[in-house]
């Protein structure tokens, strides 16, 4: 609380210099003004950036995190469960950091050293950690999330005010011109030559945390780009818990000690490094937690209390694992890493009208041989209530040379529903009316799918993909095919080739073009056909976290055999567990019935869907302020008997979630209306 302090009289001191010197921002002087911030903009491209991606420097930085209130739902909240189920209100801690390739594209950060007094010391609150690392000259100020005032881009979203600070200084402050979290507003002092920021402070809320952030920029060169420290005060305000925490960081330090580091918890070396002193309350807190923990240890002699202490620590961590996402690396170099959601946290289900309430899980992980070796996997779950079925999908990939995007890759996916009319009218057929048919369920399937696949790009612009894939289709109501007399399992094996045309290399559009044919009688198939399909994909990323995601596609089978009555498409069918996009609903149908996907040797496809940070209800003078994001989506297609089929959606994303709304037509008439739920609270944390 003493920074704070601090740091507001500085702004009180600053401010009233300022406004002593002040020169009008406008009217006689509206010249200076643009001329002023016109430098401010273009500062970053006249700083000689040769090198930064090589550049490898060292950051300290260290905490107070205090708990004011807490109540039980503390514990659901990820990240928060050492503070919400621990005795003590108070934590300290600290961390000494290599930063690699310190540039907006590419930032990272490997812990060297770290201490601190959180129960198994563990990590807490990581996403406000993101707000110590602000890229003040580039389009987003922090981690993607806020809109910077200081880019050329963003100008339109804030309003300036200039006044003479000092000869050859000048004061900035800055003002969003709607309420929104995206925006922050506060001031800066430049260089009135060059445009330098010398420093900056500004306040702001996001994701349910109000913050102060003060920054001191480098003073020349390249390191003119970066933070050379910062101040950070934060407040977590959520449903009666009241948590604050103050931060300091001290960035562009010298590599004093070697980057392999065997105890990462070395209070000598923690000493010998820190570039700032503790407080007499924060060596209060350390010693403090020390002197308990030497207790503790002392009283685990005798094997009463270790089985009691081991005990305590399985329910804790088993407690900690069904409220908050996990992440562990392993490896003697840390080269694994697996990360696992939430078991039990409620903020993880999505809604919708034909799925209805439903829950997924996600796991990840991977372990790297070399830079260039690599595997990995993913295993999402999802279980849909109304519909009563699970989902899953787990690819499992090997790359070989990831330079080339060379890889070997395994997928098993099991639980999609289709349906398929043509089976009821092939047995009607052949059975006349001697059966009830609409008693009996015989058009819903369940598709189990397994791919083999080996990928390579020869060049940035082209892949080649070659493998087999397999389906099982089964009845879902067996007994249904048993009195018709017909099989309940469908079977189809197919050789698969894929062509990968990317004309602006990784960073572009996508073009693909696939190739598919089911043999009867290979491996176990009773099913014949031969199918292309031809996919273009594009995410183009405008200005402010605003992009533009297209689809467009087609698919047509050359040849079908006579029983194989099933139409399934690869890039054209009903997402169960969807990802790939910004969010769930880009580019996919949310009104189309399901029976659609499989109804047609033939379809043409178009998907566009536009997001803005500040678009439409970001406006209203209330609700506006909490709209993070909106979209608007334009689905076309057309398949035998539906030309067209449009669908016409908006939607937005909120800080605790994101709904979205969806309007049908068929052939020209309306055909529907659905809304989308999905959940957001923490999703970032």
């Amino acid at each position: 609380m003493g920074q704070r302090l601090y740091n507001t009289l500085v702004l009180a001191c600053v401010m009233v210099v300022a406004l002593c010197a002040a020169t009008p921002a406008f009217g006689a002087s509206r010249r200076y003004t643009l001329q002023t911030m016109k430098r401010v903009f273009d500062y970053a491209a006249s700083v000689d950036t040769t090198g930064v991606g090589r550049m490898k420097t060292y950051a300290y930085v260290k905490y107070d995190i205090r708990t004011n209130k807490r109540n039980g739902i503390l514990l659901v909240i990820p990240t928060m469960f050492a503070v919400a189920n621990g005795g003590d209100r108070e934590h300290v801690g600290e961390t000494y950091s290599r930063v690699d390739n310190a540039n907006p594209d590419n930032f990272s950060a490997t812990r060297l050293l770290e201490r601190s007094t959180i129960p198994y010391e563990m990590r807490t609150m990581p996403t406000v950690l993101k707000f110590l690392t602000p890229f003040i000259y580039d389009e987003m100020l922090i981690d993607g999330r806020i809109v910077s005032p200081f880019h050329y881009r963003n100008r339109r979203f804030y309003r300036y005010r200039i006044t003479v600070f000092s000869p050859g200084v000048a004061l900035i402050s800055f003002r969003p011109r709607l309420n929104n979290t995206k925006l922050v507003r506060g001031w800066a002092r430049v260089e009135t030559k060059t445009g330098r920021v010398i420093d900056t402070a500004f306040d702001g809320e996001y994701d349910m945390v109000r913050f102060h952030l003060a920054v001191t920029m480098g003073e020349e060169g390249r390191m003119s780009l970066f933070p050379r420290d910062c101040t950070l005060n934060s407040r977590f305000l959520f449903m009666g818990n009241d948590i604050t925490a103050e931060y300091t960081g001290v960035y562009g330090l010298p590599n004093i000690i070697s980057d392999t580091i065997t105890n990462r918890r070395d209070t000598a070396l923690i000493n010998r490094i820190r570039p700032l002193p503790l407080t007499s309350h924060e060596q209060y807190v350390f010693d403090r937690y020390y002197a308990r923990r030497n207790r503790a240890a002392a009283d685990s002699v005798s094997t009463k209390n270790r089985k009691g202490i081991l005990g305590s620590r399985m329910w804790y961590a088993l407690a900690r694992n069904m409220v908050q996402r996990t992440n562990q690396k392993f490896g003697s170099r840390d080269q694994g890493h697996f990360r696992v959601s939430p078991l039990l946290n409620p903020l993880y289900f999505s809604y919708s009208s034909q799925r209805g309430l439903t829950y997924r899980l996600d796991v990840r992980g991977n372990y790297y041989f070399s830079n260039n070796q690599m595997l990995e996997t993913r295993f999402k779950l999802g279980y849909a209530f109304k519909q009563k079925q699970f989902y899953f999908d787990f690819p499992f990939t090997f790359y070989i040379n990831r330079k080339h995007d060379a890889y070997i890759r395994t997928e098993w996916a099991s639980g999609r529903h289709i349906t398929n009319s043509e089976v009821v009218d092939a047995i009607k057929h052949e059975r006349g009316d001697s059966i009830d048919w609409d008693k009996l369920n015989l058009k819903y399937f369940r598709d189990h799918m397994f791919r083999l696949s080996a990928h390579y790009d020869p060049k940035p612009q082209w892949g080649l993909e070659a493998g087999i894939l397999a389906h099982k289709r089964t009845a879902i109501d067996r007994s249904a095919f048993d009195m018709a007399g017909r099989p309940a399992k469908y079977m189809s094996v197919a050789p698969i080739f894929e062509l990968v045309y990317r004309p602006m290399g990784y960073y572009g559009p996508i073009f693909t073009a696939d190739y598919e044919r089911s043999i009867r009688g290979f491996l176990g198939s009773n099913l014949a056909y031969e199918r292309v399909e031809i996919d273009g994909q594009y995410k183009h990323e405008l200005s402010a976290l605003s992009s533009l995601q297209m689809r467009v596609g087609t698919g047509f089978y050359i040849h079908k055999g006579k029983d194989s009555y099933f139409l399934d498409y690869t890039n054209f069918r009903e997402e169960n567990i969807p990802g790939g996009w910004n969010d769930d609903w880009a580019c996919s149908f949310e009104l189309l019935n399901s029976g659609w996907y499989n109804a047609s040797e033939y379809y043409v496809r178009a998907n566009v869907a536009y997001e803005s940070p500040l678009l439409l209800l970001s406006w209203l003078p209330i609700a506006g302020r909490l709209v993070e994001k909106e979209r608007l989506y334009v689905n076309a297609l057309s398949v035998r008997h539906l030309h067209p089929y449009i669908e016409y959606g908006y939607g937005f994303t909120c800080r605790a979630f994101s709904l979205a709304a969806f309007l049908g037509q068929r052939n020209w008439r309306l055909d529907g209306f659905t809304v989308r739920l999905g959940f957001e609270l923490f999703r970032h944390w």
